[in-house]
């Protein structure tokens, strides 16, 4: 086992340098995610789709894009790797986990699996992080439906109590 440092992470060689932008080397990038997983889209190298080998595999934006819109709960991304959908649900709920009405515990354990990059100790690889992502982003969705749930209950309530109290002073 070896102590993270984070001045190994990034190299003093910067490669292309325009400004204050670092670009790795491909020796770097290696480097770096043998210390750290880094998740990398179509991790796999598809070129293909998996629904339908005839069409190419969907780019970066055209999941990401998919993800960001509200009807996603009703695509079932069958084209995609596992690895993919994984990684465009945990970067939805990394910026709405705030939306979520949790708080301490559960919201601390799903940040964890949101995480993109794990700790050097973690032991990462893409299968773990797969697990974790597909958890975390399950929780959220769950959460989000409950609350979903109670503000149609609320709801629902109100309006039969609005409407308990006009028949009462109909009645009367």
């Amino acid at each position: 086992m070896f102590s993270f440092n984070q001045a190994e992470l990034v190299s003093s060689k910067p490669f292309g340098r325009k400004g204050n932008h670092h670009h790795f080397l491909a020796e770097e990038r290696e480097a770096r995610d043998k210390r750290l997983f880094v998740y990398r889209y179509n991790q796999g190298g598809e070129k293909n789709r998996r629904d339908n080998s005839s069409r190419p595999y969907p780019s970066l934006m055209g999941i990401c894009s998919r993800f960001e819109t509200r009807k996603y709960r009703q695509d079932q991304f069958k084209e995609l790797g596992l690895g993919d959908v994984v990684m465009a649900g945990k970067e939805r709920w990394r910026k709405n986990l705030r939306n979520l009405n949790i708080e301490g515990f559960l919201k601390a354990w799903i940040g964890r699996g949101l995480r993109e990059i794990h700790h050097v100790g973690d032991q990462m690889d893409g299968r773990m992080d797969a697990c974790l992502g597909y958890t975390a982003v399950l929780g959220a969705e769950i959460y989000e439906s409950m609350g979903e749930l109670k503000d149609e209950l609320r709801e629902d309530q109100k309006k039969r109590a609005i409407d308990g109290w006009e028949r009462m002073n109909v009645k009367r």
